[in-house]
C-alpha cells in the first residue's frame, strides 16, 4: 500500500512538472514605468519564446515551474519564475555603462573606465556581413572610427584598402599603414593581408591611436596599431550553431562616357586640320625657316593629310566602357560556426567561404577559411589556449581591360578579330580589342596562410600571473601567368609563362608577468615582459618562352626556352629579420577617480647595424573621472566625465629594407656565365629608427543614463629620422642610398558623438557620428624635395616638399585655355620666357583635411534599418587617365585612342571660353612641344571630396514564437547595399579609387553591391 501511495505521488509530481499553462504578462521600464515593446521572453532550457507587443504584453504556453528570461536592448536581462508573472508587471532596469569591461591593449587588457589613452573599439556587431560586404575587416572601419581614414584604392576582387591613422607619418607611401596584431600575432610584411582573417570570426577591433597606447609596440607602432581579437566560446554554455549567408551582385556605376563614332571622327579631323592650319601659317611666312625645317613641315603636312583622307570609320558605335563591365557580377558569403563550453573548457570553430567576381573585365577572388580555438583550464593555476586559422585564397583569370576600352575606336567590331590560324588579330593597326584582351587571362594567384597560436597562463600568486605565448604564421604563395602565342601579350615571344612563388614564416614569442593588486582604495597593475620576433622570407621564380599556337596549351611543359637571365636575381632571394624587446607597463588608480599609466620598451632589429640597433620607447598618461567625485556621484545627468592626457614615443622601421644598412652585390649572368653586379642601392650603416613623439589630450563624457556620449581628442605628433632614399651619383654604381632625411608633423582633432532614444520606446533610434580634422606638414628634409610613392611613367613626379603635406605632384601651373589660340597657358614661374623644370610647382594631393562618418539606426518591433554615411573633404587626386587621353596622336599602336566625352566641350574657334583646349597633334602652343596641351599640370588636379552612403541594410528578426516550432533560437533575414550613391564634384569614376600617392592611373572603381541574406542560430 505504501509503495502504491509513493507511486501515485511520483506520478502526480510528474504531471505537475510537465503540466502546461497559458501565461500572460507585462514588461515595463523600472524608471519610467512605460511598457517595453519588442522584449524577448524565453523559457529557460527551451526554444519556446515570445515577443512583447506595443503595450509590453506577451502570451506564452509554459510549464508550471518554468523559469523565464526576459531581454531587451538597453536593459539588464531578467530571469523570473513563471509563477511570479501574475503578481504584477516585470520591471527591467536600464543597463548602466560597464566601466569594468575589458579593453584589449598591447600584452593584456585594461578596464574601460581606467583607460587613459586614445583607444577606439569596434565590436563584432559592426562587422556583421550585411554591414561590410567585402573580403576584409579593414573596410568595416570606414566612417566608424574617428581618426581612421580608409580608402579602397582599387575595386578589383580581393583588393585590400589603404588605412591611415591620424594622417601619414612616413615619407614612404607604402609604409603609412598601421601595424596589425591578430590575437597577439604581429602581422607585417607584404605577404600577409588583412583579408586572411574572416571578419565574422572577429570579436572586437581596438585601434590604438596615440603614442602612449602604441609605444608598447615600440619600433612598429608609430603609424598606429590595430589589435584584432577573434571569437572564443563561453564557459558553461550550451553549444550554439550559427549559420550566416548572403548572395548578391556587384555593379560598377560609371558617369564617364567615351566618344561615339561621329564625335571621334570630329576630334580626329580637328586635331589634324588644326595642325595643318598651323603649318600653313608657318609656310606662308618662310623667311625665318631653314630649308630643312620647310621640308620637315611639308612632310608632316602630307602625313597628316593622308591620315585625314585615310580615316574610314564603320557605321557603328560601341561604348566599350559599358561592354567590358561584368554586369551583376556575383558576390556571395557563407559562414558556419559553433561555440560553447563546459566548466573548465570552451571552444569556437568555424568554416567560411567568400567569393567575388570582377565587376569590370574578368576574373574572381575566392577565399576559404577555417578556424579552431580551444581553451582548457588544466588546473586552478594553469590555463592553456590553442588556435589555428587556415586560409586559402585564389585570384584567377583577372583581366582589367579598362585601358584598352579607353583606347579602342568606337567602330571596333563587337567580336574580336581572329587570324586564319586562330590567333587574335587587329581591326585597325595593332590596337588590341578590349574583349580580345579579356581572353588573354590565364593567371592564378594562390595563397595558403596558416595563423596559429599556443599560450599558457600560469597563476603564480593571487595577484601575480605569467603568460607565455607563441604566435606564428606560415605563408605560401604561387603566382602563375600564361600568355599564349595566340594572344596579344605572348605574340612577340611565342608565348610567355611565368611562375613566381613566395615562402614566408614568421613568429613572435611573448613572455610576460602581470601583477594586479588592490590596496585599500589604490589599484595597482603592472606588466613586465620580453618578446622575440623572427621573420624569414624566400621567393623564387622563372619564366619560359616559345610555345606552339595550339588551343588548350596553358602550362609551362610546352615551353622551349627560358626567359631573360637578368630576371633571375629579382625572381629569387632570401631575407631574414630578427628583433627582440623588453617592455614594462605600470598603472595606478585611486578609487577609479585618478589614473596614472606609464610604459617603456627597448626594441632592437637586425635590419640596423649594431651601433643603432636598439632604442627606447617610453610613454606616460593620466586621467581624472570627475563623475566619480562625491559632488557628482549621485547625478542622474552625468554618468561619466573623464579628462585624460598622454605623451609617448613610438617608432617605425618598416620603410627600411632587410639589407639597406649594408652594401650588397646582386647575382646576375654575363655571356651565359654566373656573375655579380652592384645593386641599385648603396647601403647606409648609419641609418636608424624613425621616432614619433605624440601628445594627446582628451575628454570622455556620458550623459542622460548613457543615452548621450561625447569624446574629443587633440593630438600633435612629430616624427624625426624619416626613412627614405636619396639619389646619388652613378659613380657609386647605384642610384640611391637609404637615409634619415627629415621630420614630419600631424596634428588635429578626433570627435565622436552618439545619442540614442530612451530604452523601451516602441520606435528606438541611435545616431553615431565622428569626425577627424588632420593637418599634415613636412617640417624638414636634407633637400627641399623627396620622392613619395611609386612613379607613374608619363605622369607627374610624386614628391614630398618641406612646408607642404605629403603626397604632392610636381606639375605646371595651368592658367586655363587661351580664348584666342585654344592652347593651354602655363605660368612662367621664374619669368625667363621658357617653360621647363624650373617652372614646376608641387601641389598637395592624396591626404584629406576632414574625414568622418555618421551611422543611423532605426528599430521598430522586429525591423531594423541602418544607414552608414562617410565623407572625405579636402582630398585631391591627379587624374592620369584624363591627361593621357588628351593626346591626339596615333600612339604606340598606330591608332588615335578614344577620348572621354568631356572633349566635346573643347575650344573650336576664337573667343570660345572653355577649360578644354583645342584638339591638335604635333608641336603647338607657346612652348612648341607635342605635349603642350596635356603636360602634367594643375588642369588634371581635381577636388575628390565626397559624401557616400556606404551601407544601407534592412533586417527582420523572426519572432521567437514562430521559431520555437522549428527549434531555432534566432533567425534574421536581411537585405543590404553598399556604395549606394556618392555625391561629388569629381568627374572621374570613383573619388575613393586612387593610389596612396593620390594618382588615378589604372585603378578600377569600387563596385556597388546588393545582397540578401539570412542569419540563423540553433
Amino acid at each position: 500500500m505504501r509503495k502504491s501511495f509513493l507511486f501515485i505521488l511520483l506520478c502526480m509530481s510528474g504531471v505537475s512538472v510537465y503540466a502546461q499553462q497559458v501565461l500572460k504578462g507585462t514588461v515595463k521600464d523600472a524608471v519610467s514605468h512605460q511598457p517595453v515593446p519588442g522584449a524577448t521572453v524565453k523559457v529557460v532550457g527551451s526554444a519556446k519564446g515570445a515577443t512583447t507587443n506595443e503595450k509590453g504584453e506577451f502570451e506564452l504556453n509554459v510549464p508550471a515551474n518554468a523559469q523565464l528570461q526576459i531581454s531587451s536592448v538597453g536593459f539588464e536581462n531578467v530571469v523570473v519564475a513563471a509563477n511570479l508573472i501574475k503578481a504584477g508587471p516585470v520591471m527591467m532596469q536600464i543597463r548602466a555603462i560597464n566601466l569594468v569591461d575589458a579593453v584589449v591593449v598591447g600584452y593584456g587588457t585594461q578596464q574601460k573606465g581606467k583607460v587613459t589613452n586614445a583607444i577606439s573599439t569596434l565590436k563584432s556587431g559592426s562587422l556583421a556581413p550585411e554591414k561590410n560586404i567585402g573580403s576584409d575587416f579593414g573596410k568595416a572601419l570606414t566612417g566608424r572610427v574617428a581618426g581612421v581614414f580608409v580608402a579602397s584604392k582599387d575595386g578589383s576582387p580581393g583588393n585590400t584598402p589603404n588605412i591611415l591613422i591620424r594622417g601619414a607619418q612616413s615619407v614612404n607611401a607604402s609604409s603609412t599603414n598601421p601595424l596589425i596584431v591578430i590575437d597577439g600575432l604581429i602581422v607585417e610584411g607584404n605577404t600577409i593581408s588583412i583579408n586572411n582573417i574572416n571578419p565574422q570570426d572577429i570579436e572586437s577591433i581596438e585601434v590604438l591611436k596615440d603614442a602612449a597606447s602604441a609605444a608598447i609596440y615600440g619600433a612598429r607602432g608609430s603609424t598606429g596599431v590595430i589589435i584584432v581579437t577573434t571569437k572564443k566560446g563561453k564557459l558553461n554554455s550550451k553549444p550554439v550553431f550559427n549559420l550566416n549567408m548572403y548572395t548578391g551582385v556587384n555593379n560598377v556605376p560609371t558617369s564617364r562616357h567615351m566618344l561615339n563614332t561621329e564625335q571621334y571622327t570630329s576630334a580626329f579631323m580637328d586635331a589634324r586640320n588644326n595642325r595643318i592650319a598651323d603649318i600653313n601659317t608657318q609656310l606662308a611666312n618662310p623667311d625665318n625657316l631653314t630649308p630643312a625645317k620647310i621640308s620637315q613641315l611639308n612632310n608632316e603636312r602630307t602625313t597628316l593629310q593622308s591620315q585625314v583622307n585615310g580615316l574610314h570609320m564603320a557605321d557603328r558605335s560601341t561604348d566599350w566602357l559599358d561592354k567590358i563591365k561584368n554586369k551583376n557580377a556575383p558576390v556571395s558569403n557563407i559562414q558556419a560556426s559553433m561555440s560553447g563550453g563546459g566548466d573548465k573548457n570552451n571552444y569556437y570553430m568555424s568554416l567560411g567561404r567568400y567569393s567575388e567576381a570582377a565587376s569590370i573585365g574578368t576574373g574572381n577572388f575566392e577565399r576559404y577559411t577555417g578556424r579552431l580555438d580551444l581553451t582548457q583550464q588544466v588546473a586552478d593555476w594553469l590555463k592553456v589556449n590553442g588556435s589555428i586559422n587556415i586560409t586559402q585564397s585564389v585570384r584567377k583569370n583577372i583581366s582589367n581591360p579598362i585601358v584598352n576600352a579607353f583606347n579602342a575606336r568606337p567602330d571596333t567590331p563587337e567580336d574580336p578579330v581572329l587570324n586564319p590560324d586562330g590567333s587574335l588579330g587587329y581591326y585597325v593597326a595593332q590596337q588590341q580589342h578590349p574583349l580580345g584582351s579579356m581572353l588573354d587571362n590565364n593567371n592564378k594567384d594562390k595563397n595558403n596562410v596558416y595563423l596559429g597560436s599556443l599560450s599558457a597562463d600560469v597563476k603564480l600568486l593571487k595577484e601575480l600571473s605569467f603568460r607565455s605565448s607563441f604566435n606564428a604564421t606560415k605563408f605560401n604563395g604561387l603566382t602563375t601567368t600564361f600568355s599564349p602565342a595566340s594572344g596579344y601579350l605572348g605574340a612577340f615571344n611565342k608565348g610567355i609563362f611565368k611562375n613566381q612563388g613566395t615562402d614566408n614564416f614568421s613568429y613572435n614569442f611573448d613572455n610576460y608577468f602581470t601583477y594586479i593588486k588592490k590596496i585599500s582604495r589604490l589599484g595597482i597593475n603592472a606588466t613586465l615582459g620580453y618578446t622575440f620576433y623572427n621573420n624569414q622570407l624566400s621567393y623564387f621564380g622563372y619564366d619560359l618562352n616559345g610555345f606552339p599556337k595550339i588551343d588548350g596549351i596553358t602550362g609551362g611543359a610546352a615551353g622551349s626556352s627560358y626567359g631573360s637571365t637578368f630576371s633571375i636575381g629579382s625572381y629569387n632571394g632570401n631575407n631574414k629579420e630578427i628583433s627582440d624587446a623588453y617592455f614594462l607597463r605600470t598603472g595606478f588608480d585611486w578609487e577609479g577617480k585618478y589614473m596614472l599609466n606609464a610604459s617603456i620598451r627597448r626594441d632592437g632589429s637586425s635590419k640596423l647595424n649594431a651601433d643603432n640597433r636598439y632604442s627606447w620607447f617610453p610613454s606616460i598618461s593620466g586621467g581624472w573621472d570627475i563623475a566619480r567625485e562625491n559632488f557628482l556621484a549621485n547625478s542622474r545627468l552625468i554618468n561619466q566625465l573623464k579628462i585624460r592626457s598622454s605623451y609617448g614615443i613610438s617608432g617605425n622601421i618598416r620603410p627600411l629594407g632587410y639589407f639597406d644598412a649594408q652594401n650588397l652585390l646582386n647575382a646576375t649572368s654575363y655571356i651565359g656565365n654566373p656573375a655579380l653586379m652592384l645593386g641599385t642601392l648603396v647601403g647606409n650603416p648609419n641609418i636608424r629608427w624613425e621616432r614619433t613623439k605624440q601628445v594627446d589630450a582628451g575628454i570622455d563624457v556620458t550623459l542622460l543614463n548613457n543615452r548621450l556620449s561625447f569624446s574629443a581628442d587633440y593630438y600633435n605628433k612629430t616624427t624625426d629620422g624619416l626613412m627614405s632614399n636619396n639619389d646619388v651619383s652613378w659613380i657609386y654604381g647605384a642610384n640611391s642610398i637609404p637615409d634619415n632625411i627629415g621630420s614630419i608633423r600631424n596634428y588635429g582633432f578626433d570627435l565622436e558623438l552618439g545619442i540614442s532614444s530612451r530604452a523601451g520606446t516602441a520606435l528606438s533610434w541611435k545616431v553615431e557620428t565622428n569626425m577627424n580634422i588632420n593637418r599634415n606638414m613636412l617640417l624638414s628634409l636634407k633637400d627641399s624635395l623627396t620622392n613619395y610613392g611609386a612613379f607613374v611613367f608619363g605622369g607627374p613626379m610624386t614628391k614630398a616638399k618641406v612646408g607642404q603635406s605629403l603626397g604632392s605632384v610636381q606639375v605646371y601651373e595651368s592658367l586655363g585655355v587661351d580664348p584666342q589660340t585654344g592652347d593651354m597657358l602655363y605660368k612662367d614661374q621664374n619669368k625667363d620666357g621658357k617653360w621647363d623644370s624650373n617652372d614646376l610647382i608641387t601641389v598637395p594631393v592624396a591626404l584629406p583635411a576632414f574625414t568622418g562618418g555618421t551611422n543611423i539606426t532605426l528599430s521598430y518591433k522586429n525591423f531594423t534599418i541602418e544607414a552608414l554615411f562617410n565623407y572625405v573633404v579636402g582630398n585631391k587626386v591627379y587624374d592620369f587617365y584624363e591627361q593621357t587621353l588628351r593626346d591626339y596622336g596615333t600612339g604606340y599602336f598606330g591608332v588615335m585612342p578614344n577620348k572621354f566625352d568631356v572633349i566635346n566641350q573643347r575650344w573650336k574657334q576664337k573667343g570660345d571660353i572653355t577649360d578644354v583646349p583645342r584638339a591638335i597633334t604635333g608641336v603647338h602652343g607657346a612652348g612648341q612641344t607635342i605635349d603642350w596641351n596635356y603636360r602634367p599640370s594643375t588642369q588634371f588636379v581635381y577636388d575628390a571630396s565626397y559624401v557616400r552612403l556606404r551601407n544601407l541594410s534592412v533586417s527582420y528578426n523572426i519572432p521567437a514564437s514562430i521559431l520555437g516550432k522549428a527549434k531555432i533560437s534566432r533567425a534574421r533575414i536581411y537585405a543590404s547595399a553598399q556604395n549606394v550613391f556618392t555625391m561629388t564634384k569629381y568627374i572621374g569614376f570613383d573619388p575613393e579609387a586612387a593610389a596612396n600617392n593620390g594618382i588615378v592611373s589604372s585603378n578600377m572603381p569600387n563596385p556597388r553591391s546588393a545582397v540578401v541574406g539570412i542569419d540563423l542560430s540553433f
